[in-house]
């Protein structure tokens, strides 16, 4: 799954934001309330504590259950991952912490459960699971019976049981500008359950939370699923894709279990069943579905009983019109720095951009920008920062672009690319220019707008060469923003007395030397011609090369890994 489907200007997408006059810096929804009421709740995590960065699990474990407010930052990928109901888990049991990743993309390889603790700010960190099953494993992460949390600019993917639950007396909890999805195919891709069964004694009156600005990407149900709560779902974007969710039941936001949900100005694009009441078994919930857009849905789009009024202002909410570009835009562990959101911001401001890409470390600019190629299946976009130029190549499945590439001389030549792929898995091209081809797998990085360095080999004639990239067996492929291109090692061209020219009856044709075919090959050799722009117009076998035909130019021949220029008159 990529961040966006289509073209789209930062500017733009900065200026829907700010439209709304939201400061994305301060805590929103139903974590500045106290219980179920307009009583104000100020949350504030580890407030104005000296920061501590950590660069260890253990590290962040140790301060995470303290009981000293904390402001933690976390560098680099931490813990070792788990599987089922062992391996590395984060368990947040002091109150007061912020604990926020240092970089965009920052991943926890751990599982993170917030629980008897208040007052948590949790930011810009990615969690991906091994893969959903049907088993009790662990959730990506869980928040139990503990209260005013704020989960901000995180991802969740594939997680075993869940993405992210709030179960068990929890209470005010708001996750905004957040990704919770699945990048396999799998029966059990289940994202967010509110309250874990229907006998909960511990939750009733409580799991009052809000989701606002989250994108749901391909999960297949419980998006979320609650029991209980007072759910506020607002301004989220949701996108399906049939094949990672084909054979299973599709179900979007469901209300069971005296559970009320205000379904408001959210974005569903190719969902089943976005509105699904089959969970309100007894009449005591109810889903209020006000002002949402549906497109290419199937099923129920209708809700069913009442829901509830907010104690909290969010007159900042945007139309639904807007809510797709500002989420794609916006969504996700993308923060610039810890200090991308400042505390100083007037309440009553326009929101700031989320990420400035001026503020992201850039790999170096190199010669050939993806951007300036010629798109076929893809797509151009700059919302993922870090890029260089105007943008990368966001592929469609079965997409490839190509771009011409000029060098002096023939040879083999090294191309380092500039690509992200946040899928959580590795993703392939097939890389050519003219015969010349090679199949690379990018592997997955830390998040989309994590760029890394990947080479591959090709080799290239002199003059204008067409390189091309090109996804494998009609599957995605990464984000590609750039490449430089490194001679390896030069071909030496063919002596002059090698190739010979002849023009008659209508006919051209070359022959190899009795020099050149001892020394170099067989008296019969697979032999390919290719025109200036690195297209193969011809192909055959045997000592002579046929030329016959060919439009009057400029043209290649290729044989036993010899290179030959030869001019058609």
């Amino acid at each position: 799954m990529k961040i966006l489907s289509k073209i789209f200007l930062l500017a733009v997408g900065f200026a829907v934001c700010a439209s709304a006059a939201v400061d994305q810096c301060k805590p929103i929804g139903w974590a500045t309330r106290s219980g179920r009421t307009s009583t104000p709740f100020e949350v504030t995590g580890g407030g104005n504590a000296a920061p501590i960065t950590v660069t260890t699990l253990a590290d962040l474990q140790k301060y995470a259950k303290d009981s000293s407010p904390r402001v933690i930052y976390i560098d680099g990928t931490l813990g070792s991952g788990w599987n089922g109901k062992s391996g590395d888990r984060v368990d947040i049991t002091g109150s007061n912490k912020t604990i926020i990743g240092l970089r965009p993309g920052t991943e926890l390889k751990a599982v993170v459960y917030i629980k008897k603790a208040s007052n948590i700010i949790l930011r810009n960190i990615v969690i991906k699971g091994p893969g959903s099953n049907a088993d009790q494993a662990w959730d990506n992460f869980n928040i139990e019976n503990a209260q005013n949390i704020w989960v901000d600019h995180c991802e969740f993917w594939d997680g075993q049981d869940g993405n992210a639950d709030v179960v068990k007396g929890a209470d005010n909890v708001t996750f905004t500008w957040c990704k919770f999805g699945y990048t396999r195919k799998s029966t059990h891709n289940l994202s967010n359950l509110i309250a874990s069964s229907d006998d909960e004694p511990a939750s009733v009156g409580k799991l009052n939370i809000t989701f606002m600005f989250n994108w749901w990407v391909a999960a297949n149900q419980r998006k979320p699923r609650c029991r209980y709560g007072n759910v506020h779902v607002i301004n989220n974007l949701y996108t399906g894709n049939s094949s990672i969710t084909a054979g299973t039941a599709v179900l979007g936001v469901s209300a069971g279990v005296q559970c009320h949900v205000r379904t408001e100005k959210n974005v569903f694009i190719d969902e089943n069943d976005p509105i699904y009441n089959g969970n309100n078994t007894d009449g005591s919930g109810g889903n209020e579905v006000i002002d949402n857009i549906f497109t290419r849905c199937s099923g129920n789009t209708k809700g069913q009983g009442t829901s509830f009024t907010p104690p909290y202002d969010y007159s900042f909410a945007l139309p639904a019109s807007e809510v797709e570009a500002a989420v794609r835009a916006g969504a996700g562990a993308n923060l610039a720095s810890p200090a991308a959101c400042d505390e100083s911001t007037p309440a009553s401001s326009s929101s700031v951009s989320p990420v400035s890409s001026s503020s992201v470390e850039k790999l170096a600019e190199k010669a050939y920008q993806a951007e300036k190629g010629s798109i076929n299946g893809g797509v151009v976009e700059n919302s993922n920062v870090g890029f260089n130029g105007e943008g990368y190549v966001n592929f469609n499945k079965g997409g490839d672009f190509t771009i011409p590439v000029k060098v002096d001389v023939a040879g083999q030549y090294k191309l380092d690319i500039d690509f992200s792929n946040g899928s959580g898995e590795e993703r392939a091209l097939a890389i050519s220019a003219g015969e010349s081809k090679a199949e690379h797998g990018f592997k997955a990085t830390a998040s989309w707008t994590t760029w890394v360095t990947e080479s591959v080999n090709l080799d290239l004639v002199a003059g204008e060469n067409t390189v091309k990239f090109a996804t494998l067996d009609g599957k995605d492929g990464p984000n590609i923003d750039q490449f430089d291109v490194t001679l390896v090692k030069e071909i030496a061209p063919a002596s002059s007395n090698s190739v010979t020219e002849t023009s008659s009856s209508g006919t051209t044709s070359i022959r190899w030397s009795a020099v050149e075919r001892r020394a170099h090959m067989a008296a019969s050799v697979a032999w390919n011609v290719f025109d200036v722009n690195g297209v193969m117009v011809a192909k055959g076998f045997g000592s002579e090369v046929d030329l016959a035909g060919m439009r009057p130019g400029s043209y290649v021949v290729k044989a036993a890994g010899r290179l030959h220029k030869v001019t058609v008159k």
